[in-house]
């Protein structure tokens, strides 16, 4: 006879109990409610029943009828917190690119930006100077470009990109791209060999006059809810197909509904600056559904802010409200991204710093887990302006190194 330890468990088990009831398949139902715990476990001229009290005695039933019995327990609460293990390899595996080597081919990058990665751990890239998105699977040795052109090729055109940043995937594998250059967000479906724009107009005399993503030209378009200037950021709230995007050059956070080609703003808006109700060149972002807001990496003012949507003003989660840049483990130097783990923990990649920080959910105070503060470099413990970052299921880290043309996997233990 076999019985599960946890009456949590949803897992099928098998009771062999005599020939009273042979070959019992049981389910916990666990769903009615907090108190009570259910089993209904059939054969075909027996019912088995059984329930665990705090004692860790056992009892089976059975009735010819089928019924499902009922069993009202007491609850158990713990407030233990799970443990966590803040330990990652420093020595990171290159995943996509090659060390120090620009290109065009397929196994190379031209500065990679942005990452974004799926459940089967496949990454996508915005290789930004070569006007492309790449897709790597898991352990492939070269990348396939699936938005943009293969050859480099820029254009304001929807089969093309320009100076792409961010982007994302939604829940069908379709990728929404932050096309910086182009001050537009455009929609790559699945295998597509062209863009739908979906945020922005895209209005840019020549996107070939552009030589630089931060070039001085860009954030010309406009501040209407119909337009962009150099959005560096892109998120989604996959349950409704809401689209965020950091409207960089615009400090300001807007929102647009699914189908809807106007914008709302949702964040800044009020000009560059280190108040409350502002941003400075915001980049990545975070959509937290739990609480209905959004983590922004708040570029300039060297800050993380979580803004809930519908407010006015952000709350302070890392760095200096103050838009002091620092080195220590409370500040930060030009953050570019920011995301969690499945249990609440925040990570960014601090560019200037040249390292990853990490903090324990509720915490303002980051573990550097990644490179070296204020050291950059190419060997596999070192990075060299990250501006980008994901946290697969296994709390393993993928780090856009920028300027080392690579992407590296930092395993956790």
């Amino acid at each position: 006879m076999y019985i599960p330890l946890s009456a949590t468990s949803c897992q099928p088990t098998v009771f062999n109990y005599s020939t009273d009831c042979n070959e019992c398949l049981c389910h916990g139902i666990n769903s009615i409610s907090t108190q009570t715990f259910a089993v209904n476990c059939l054969t075909s001229i027996r019912v088995c029943l059984f329930y665990s009290d705090s004692s860790a005695n056992y009892s089976i039933q059975w009735n010819s009828t089928s019924d499902l019995y009922l069993f009202n327990l007491s609850t158990s609460v713990t407030t233990e917190t799970p443990s966590f293990s803040v330990g990652w390899n420093r020595s990171g595996v290159t995943v996509a690119g090659v060390t120090g080597s620009p290109g065009i081919a397929g196994n190379l990058f031209n500065h990679p930006f942005c990452l974004a990665l799926d459940s089967s751990n496949t990454i996508y890239v915005t290789d930004q100077p070569n006007q492309r998105v790449q897709q790597w699977v898991s352990n492939a040795s070269t990348g396939t470009t699936v938005a943009g052109q293969a050859n480099g090729t820029m254009g304001s055109s929807l089969e093309y990109l320009c100076y792409p940043s961010d982007l994302v995937l939604d829940s069908d594998g379709n990728l929404y791209i932050a096309d910086a250059g182009n001050h537009r967000v455009v929609l790559w479906l699945k295998n597509a060999s062209t863009g739908i724009l979906v945020a922005g107009t895209g209005e840019f005399p020549d996107c070939k006059l552009i030589h630089d993503a931060f070039s001085a030209l860009l954030g010309v378009v406009g501040s209407t809810n119909s337009q962009l200037a150099n959005p560096f950021g892109v998120e989604l709230d996959r349950s409704t197909n809401t689209l965020y995007v950091a409207d960089t050059d615009n400090h300001r956070i807007m929102k647009y509904l699914s189908n809807s080609s106007s914008g709302i703003l949702v964040a800044g808006g009020n000009g560059p600056g280190t108040g409350s109700t502002q941003l400075n060149n915001p980049r990545g972002l975070y959509f937290d559904s739990p609480t209905n807001s959004l983590f922004i990496a708040n570029n300039y003012a060297h800050n993380i802010v979580r803004w809930v949507l519908g407010d006015s003003s952000w709350t302070l989660v890392a760095g200096s409200s103050a838009g002091v840049y620092g080195t220590t483990s409370m500040l930060l130097y030009y953050p570019t991204d920011v995301t969690f783990d499945s249990l609440g923990n925040m990570y960014v990649s601090d560019e200037g710093n040249h390292r990853v920080q990490f903090y324990l959910s509720g915490q303002s105070n980051g573990t550097t887990i990644i490179g070296t503060t204020s050291v950059s470099g190419s060997t596999p413990e070192l990075l060299n302006t990250p501006s980008s970052l994901a946290v697969d299921s296994e709390f393993n880290v993928y780090v856009v190194d920028y300027n080392n043309y690579r992407v590296q996997e930092f395993f956790h233990y």
